[in-house]
């Protein structure tokens, strides 16, 4: 079976953020799949990271149409992919479609992803059809309630691997959060409630630090909150 590792991306390391701030992450129950995807702007286009048996293959992808109906929005596009590392040259390319839609009944976001492979060089999977369904990866916090690097730094880039989460809201009971220049330290800066996104930051990929046993998520104006589901959770994206 064709195992995929794939996302859409600005595909250059110091945009994350921005690439994050317009898309959609992704991934299987397996984690074998992981999708981001651009839902804004007018040229979507992206790159996926997909191994077969012992190789992988770099790809990008081209949104070429989209359209929303009854509560679901459709991607056309096309696919090209190669191998990399040792081994003999192989290129495929072709179709895929993307079908984002609200999963269930809950507010959680799927994907149901297919690429239909068309032509290639030396490509063994002409004319098959690959099809994965996939759910929003928004981290989940351990028993505890904290956010570790382990589970939440499942926003996949293109140059680094995973990254951490880049957005979260404030949900301490009190309507605020103290943002501090060191884990523990002074207060820096006090996030609000239902008026401020907490942005993470990500130049160094993972925004998790750990100090005295506990979490903290640097965030992108340079000081620290505590990483617990009491204080802020991840925001879906696009909300």
């Amino acid at each position: 079976m064709k195992k995929l590792y794939i996302l859409l991306s600005t595909g250059v390391m110091s945009l994350i953020w921005c690439a994050a701030a317009s898309a959609t992450n992704y991934v299987n129950p397996n984690g074998k799949t992981t999708l981001n995807l651009s839902e804004k702007g007018n040229n979507r286009r992206g790159f996926y990271l997909t191994k077969v048996g012992n190789r992988e293959f770099l790809g990008n992808i081209q949104i070429t149409r989209s359209e929303g109906a009854a509560g679901s929005y459709y991607y056309n596009g096309t696919f090209k992919d190669r191998a990399i590392g040792p081994g003999r040259k192989i290129v495929c390319s072709g179709d895929i479609t993307i079908v984002r839609r609200q999963f269930g009944r809950s507010s959680q976001l799927g994907a149901e992803v297919t690429w239909k492979v068309k032509r290639g060089e030396n490509c063994p999977s002409i004319g098959q059809t690959f099809k994965v369904n996939l759910v929003e990866s928004l981290p989940r916090p351990n028993a505890s309630g904290d956010y570790t690097s382990s589970n939440s730094n499942t926003w996949l880039t293109e140059t680094a691997g995973s990254a951490t989460w880049p957005a979260w809201r404030v949900t301490s009971r009190d309507g605020q959060l103290n943002c501090r220049k060191t884990p523990n330290g002074a207060i820096q800066q006090v996030y609000r409630a239902n008026r401020d996104t907490i942005a993470a930051e990500l130049r160094g990929v993972n925004a998790i630090t750990m100090a005295n046993g506990q979490p903290w998520l640097r965030t992108k104006q340079n000081c620290y909150v505590r990483a617990n589901s009491q204080y802020f959770q991840p925001v879906s994206m696009p909300e």
